[in-house]
């Protein structure tokens, strides 16, 4: 038995492919501000209940993108060696902090364009994000990406 402060997921079934992409999809801006819609101060499994995660199935193209990245992401040293093999990704590709954040607004926009949203649910995602903090240079490289998907 855990309590709130230790909690996990525990992959039932599917395969590393699928852990990546739920990696990837928890990492988003999207699925971040989906939360912090149900969430106050803390997380608990039932908000996490309330959220909804897009999966178009193994084989889509922009699906297999998010774990590309995601994987990409989280490999950042050798003891990810042996995880990042089974991924299929290199280890440390992403190091170079102009490609970590490039990484980043691409894998907002993949996920983005899997949950259905358009460019004015983005306009609303990155405005209201928060009330201190500027995102308007990160919504406008998440966009390039997006507008690249759409074509």
């Amino acid at each position: 038995m855990t309590t709130e402060a230790a909690s996990y997921f525990e992959q039932l079934k599917g395969n590393v492919s699928d852990e990546v992409y739920l990696l990837g999809v928890l990492s988003s801006m999207a699925f971040d501000w989906q939360l912090r819609r149900i969430m106050e101060l803390t997380l608990s499994f039932t908000d996490l209940m309330g959220t909804s995660i897009p999966d178009p199935g193994e084989g889509h193209p922009v699906r297999d993108r998010v774990v590309e990245i995601a994987g990409r992401l989280a490999a950042v040293d050798e003891r990810f060696g042996e995880w990042a093999a089974e991924v299929g990704v290199p280890v440390g590709s992403a190091n170079d902090e102009a490609t970590k954040q490039d990484l980043i607004c691409e894998l907002d926009a993949c996920v983005a364009h899997l949950y259905g949203l358009d460019e004015d649910d983005l306009a609303v995602v990155y405005e209201t994000f928060s009330e201190t903090v500027d995102y308007s240079e990160r919504h406008a490289a998440v966009l390039a990406h997006f507008r690249r998907l759409a074509e």
